[in-house]
């Protein structure tokens, strides 16, 4: 789960150097960190509002800025609104960091001859190939997955990856486990069962009922992440399809007054 808002955005770089996903990369990114901080247990989440439980540094800035934006306020965030709400570039901010790590680089050129446009090369293949086994594993695999497993899933689901990555008829299958393990509640019933099981038996077990209860608080917390990123980024791409049907309709109508 450490590499999962990299991973999103190497998986979004097509051979071409475009960002497949640039529209709702962002979305994916924030809910990755989001997920990230509830599975380090530094937040969760309450009746759909983030609850910081540490503020201690994770030691990632990128991580540790998100932690940060969170506080302060007069209530908790809604985790939805937190996913939705723009901090900075932060697709750009991924993308110099994988940068500045030798795993990608920047191409520039100018479109039609004068509109600035940026390349993304990806140099390391190893770390790409590893990024697109993880999802791999999830869409050819038939066991369930795991919080990571899922969250990369859902989140993957929510920027529109996995209709890039796995096109077609041919990909139909693959897609549909997917956006299933995005939505699965996996170990976490499991866990909470197992909680209960050890709980009844002697108290020399209880450390492995608390780690099992544990386990499923971040589950949910972690579930509960993805689905607010899944959430921002569909409503964004429904908001982006409005404003431009009103404009497209506008347009027209401009059009069509000229004939009077």
């Amino acid at each position: 789960m450490e590499t999962l808002g990299d991973d999103l955005v190497l998986l979004s770089i097509r051979s071409d150097g475009v960002i497949s996903t640039a529209a709702k990369l962002r979305f994916g990114l924030s809910g990755a960190e989001l997920v990230r901080l509830a599975a380090l247990r530094r937040v969760d989440i309450e009746r759909g509002r983030i609850i910081i439980l540490d503020e201690t540094p994770t030691g990632d800035v990128l991580l540790d800025e998100a932690l940060m934006s969170m506080a302060g306020g007069r209530r908790p965030p809604a985790a939805k609104a937190w996913v939705a709400h723009r901090r900075g570039d932060l697709t750009r901010r991924y993308l110099e960091r994988l940068a500045n790590a030798g795993t990608i680089r920047a191409g520039h050129r100018k479109a039609l001859g004068f509109i600035p446009k940026t390349d993304w090369a990806v140099l390391n293949a190893g770390r790409l190939a590893a990024a697109r086994a993880s999802l791999d594993a999830i869409a050819y695999g038939s066991d369930g997955v795991d919080a990571g497993q899922a969250a990369l899933a859902g989140l993957a689901s929510a920027i529109g990856l996995p209709s890039l990555l796995y096109p077609g008829f041919a990909g139909r299958a693959a897609r549909k486990r997917v956006a299933a393990a995005g939505r699965s509640g996996g170990p976490a019933t499991h866990a909470a069962k197992t909680a209960v099981d050890v709980a009844r038996g002697s108290d020399a077990t209880l450390d492995a009922a608390t780690q099992a209860t544990i386990s499923a608080a971040t589950h949910a917390a972690t579930q509960a992440a993805v689905q607010a990123s899944i959430d921002a980024a569909t409503q964004a791409a429904v908001s982006a399809a409005t404003e431009a049907a009103h404009h497209a309709a506008s347009d027209a109508g401009h059009a069509g007054g000229g004939h009077h």
